[in-house]
């Protein structure tokens, strides 16, 4: 909707200066700019789960011939509940069944598509479901690594890895602040 239907200009008194037109002229150029430009706020989730085998469960990705791994996860959906998007997200993605035990961590960062990236960090437990297999999920391919494999390789945010050793040696660690700086 443009400034043109909230003010009915054709309705303008004749004593409106040309001036006070011409503002709203330029009102109305940068309303519509500002639509076009369209600023957002995206809310991403990641999920950590460890195998019997203190593995974490990782998604490789290639994009733009850049190859990288990260914890599974995605965009939330419109009013969708963070604990079911990442319950369905994970079925979704790897077939097993998991449980929401809490959130880790949140990290905040800016884009190169200039949106502005709210990404939470929940920890689940696995409670059923079979594991796919690449070929029978998405397009990616999920597996467990272990934490050092993920020093070997280009992970994100690489800034976690030491956070996933804790976990991984204690389920429990909560740290004081779960903010986490913006950082590869």
């Amino acid at each position: 909707m443009f400034l043109g239907v909230l003010f009915p200009f054709h309705e303008l008194n004749r004593s409106w200066s040309l001036r006070s037109m011409g503002i709203l002229f330029i009102l109305r150029g940068l309303y519509d700019l500002m639509k076009m430009v369209k600023q957002d706020i995206v809310v991403l989730t990641r999920t950590v789960v460890f195998d019997e085998n203190g593995r974490v469960l990782v998604q490789h990705g290639l994009t733009s011939g850049n190859d990288f791994y990260r914890l599974p996860g995605g965009h939330v959906r419109f009013r969708e509940k963070l604990e079911d998007y990442v319950i369905r997200e994970v079925k979704e993605e790897t077939g097993l069944d998991v449980e929401v035990d809490r959130l880790l961590w949140v990290r905040d960062f800016l884009d190169q598509f200039s949106d502005h990236s709210i990404e939470l960090f929940f920890l689940a437990t696995v409670m059923g479901g079979e594991f796919k297999s690449a070929l029978d999920v998405e397009s990616s391919d999920f597996f467990f690594m272990t934490v050092e494999e993920l020093e070997e390789v280009v992970f994100y945010p690489k800034a976690f890895i030491p956070k996933l050793k804790s976990l991984r040696a204690d389920r429990n660690l909560v740290l004081e602040n779960p903010y986490v700086r913006s950082a590869n």
